[in-house]
């Protein structure tokens, strides 16, 4: 490490980055640079000091990006760090490099203020040697032979470019939750910007949006994509009566999709299940990390780390006792959403 160098990104090395990234393999084919651009270039949120890099004799060998991101947890908006793009260059691993970085990355997370951190790994030993904890409870996959895709209550896709005045009520929507009820761990989307740059950054670029029409406003909405065949849910929103309206949703996407099945978060909704259940939905759920035997290999896990107890107390207005991140986000209770995955 005597000859490594840790740094921000400068202005103009942006190509370089993306040339380091290129290295990523991706079982699909895809190159890594074209993956990547898209964390540079479409977030809104992006400045060269988020990305911070390993330099050895003048090449770039490893490097991790921030996410600059606002959650609601405990009816409070507190700034988080989001951790991805996080890539070594294989001759340079093993070699203390990654630790080293991701460490300096937490203390400028700390510097500017941000109090808890997020991240999506399947490494949870290693990313667990620096504070971060599994957080995510697993996930289900809904199997639903026969849909006939003809959802009640005026149902359509949403286009963000054509509907863009419907985003303030999407977001009322939005905020009641999955289940009526506010949601901890979510992103903060508080403004337009912040919808269009979570459209611009979702998991693929093959995103289908669902909206129930209520006789008065939206009862339910829904955002799938398509991962190479496979449909997952990234995010939901309903009404406290809006259950029927998001199962009739669920079953329009898979059939628009020509699927069977669909993957979802594992985000607690009984009324949902419970109608799910009542029209033959055959449901599936994927173990937790913590649920998993020693030698199986865990499934990409969100985890979470708080960066400073003090300011995560303040900013809930409660005292510095105990551990806050059970209290005020329980893993059960954790639903942050694959749509605003970076």
């Amino acid at each position: 490490m005597a000859d490594t160098r840790l740094r921000v990104l400068r202005d103009g090395e942006i190509e370089v980055l993306l040339d380091l990234l290129d290295g990523w393999p991706f079982p699909d084919g895809q190159r890594g640079r074209n993956f990547f651009r898209r964390y540079v270039e479409l977030d809104p949120a992006f400045e060269p000091r988020n990305v911070w890099v390993a330099e050895q004799g003048g090449e770039l060998v490893s490097c991790v990006q921030i996410f600059p991101r606002r959650v609601r947890i405990g009816g409070r908006v507190l700034p988080m760090g989001g951790i991805g793009s996080v890539f070594t260059r294989p001759e340079h691993r093993r070699r203390g490099v990654a630790g080293a970085l991701l460490e300096r990355v937490i203390d400028a997370m700390c510097e500017r203020g941000m109090v808890l951190s997020y991240l999506l790994a399947e490494r949870l030993r290693w990313y667990g040697q620096y504070g971060y904890r599994p957080w995510s409870r697993g996930w289900r996959t809904l199997h639903w032979p026969g849909v006939d895709g003809s959802p009640a209550g005026g149902a359509r896709r949403y286009d963000p470019a054509v509907d863009a005045g419907e985003l303030e009520r999407l977001w009322r929507v939005y905020a009641e939750g999955a289940a009526g009820a506010p949601l901890d761990g979510i992103v903060d989307r508080g403004s337009e910007e912040d919808w269009r740059g979570s459209f611009r950054l979702a998991g693929t670029p093959e995103e289908d949006i669902w909206i129930a029409d209520g006789e008065t406003h939206r009862a339910a909405y829904l955002r799938v994509a398509d991962f190479n065949g496979r449909l997952r849910v990234l995010e939901w929103g309903r009404e406290a009566d809006g259950a029927s309206a998001l199962s009739e949703l669920l079953a329009a996407a898979m059939a628009w999709r020509r699927v069977e099945s669909i993957r979802m978060p594992l985000i607690r909704d009984e009324a949902l299940e419970g109608l799910l259940g009542a029209v033959g939905t055959r449901i599936d759920t994927r173990p937790a990390w913590d649920e998993l035997p020693p030698e199986a290999t865990p499934p990409a896990t969100w985890m979470v780390r708080s960066l400073d107890d003090g300011a995560f107390a303040r900013r809930l207005s409660t005292a510095n006792e105990g551990d806050l991140l059970a209290r005020f986000l329980p893993p059960d209770r954790f639903a942050f959403w694959e749509a605003d995955r970076f």
